[in-house]
């Protein structure tokens, strides 16, 4: 293999680790609010996903702490772990599985606002129950309903329910404001391709350098 396609290679797994913004290692982010995202407001709040960037890179980003507020375009610094082992969270590090599996569900609805908005107010009931029933009030159909994908308990018991194997949402991390941050900003979820995924792409990508090396190569058959 020539230093050329060496450094492409190398350049491309560059690539991959700078669009996955603290994927592989604990520590702090500068974390950015720029956009709402797509899924509108539920009882004049917006829900999730939002729109970010951690270290300059456009992410998206969900929320999971409904007791504190956020703003665009006021950066702050947040400090970075992994729902597989969680330290210095804002809330009870047992729960963070099932905002976990609900924050991978509500970064893939697709066309349903009135699904995004109870899976949205799910996570945050899991780490805020009394401040989200005080919000919305205890007799609200939107909170109680079970049997409806566009209830909040439905998803709260669906997250509960659900059986976890210890690093399961390794790939998920937690952003929690520092100490010293701007202000009081909420926390957020950001899910990651996992080590392995990124490997696998890496490799893919190589490989078909390499077949493309030896089609270039290859002498024409003589008649």
């Amino acid at each position: 293999m020539t230093s050329v396609r060496k450094i492409s290679l190398l350049a491309i797994a560059v690539a991959f680790l700078l669009v996955t913004p603290a994927a592989f290692a604990d520590g702090t982010a500068n974390l950015e609010l720029t956009g709402v995202g797509n899924n509108g407001a539920a009882y004049g709040v917006y829900v999730g996903p939002y729109e970010a960037t951690i270290n300059g890179v456009s992410t998206p980003v969900i929320c999971d702490d409904f007791s504190h507020e956020s703003y665009l375009w006021q950066p702050w610094v947040a400090d970075v772990t992994s729902v597989a082992n969680p330290t210095g969270e804002r809330f009870a590090a047992g729960n963070y599985d099932e905002v976990a599996y609900l924050s991978n569900l509500l970064f893939n609805v697709s066309g349903n606002n009135s699904e995004a908005d109870a899976l949205q107010y799910a996570i945050w009931y899991i780490n805020d129950w009394t401040g989200v029933t005080a919000f919305l009030g205890a007799s609200n159909p939107f909170l109680t309903d079970t049997s409806d994908p566009n209830g909040v308990m439905y998803w709260v018991n669906l997250a509960e329910g659900q059986k976890y194997s210890p690093g399961e949402y390794a790939n998920f991390l937690i952003y929690t404001p520092s100490p010293g941050g701007s202000g009081s900003p909420q926390e957020f979820i950001v899910e990651t391709p996992e080590p392995s995924t990124i490997l696998l792409l890496g490799l893919g990508v190589g490989a078909l350098c390499f077949m493309k090396r030896r089609v270039r190569l290859a002498s024409p058959i003589q008649a």
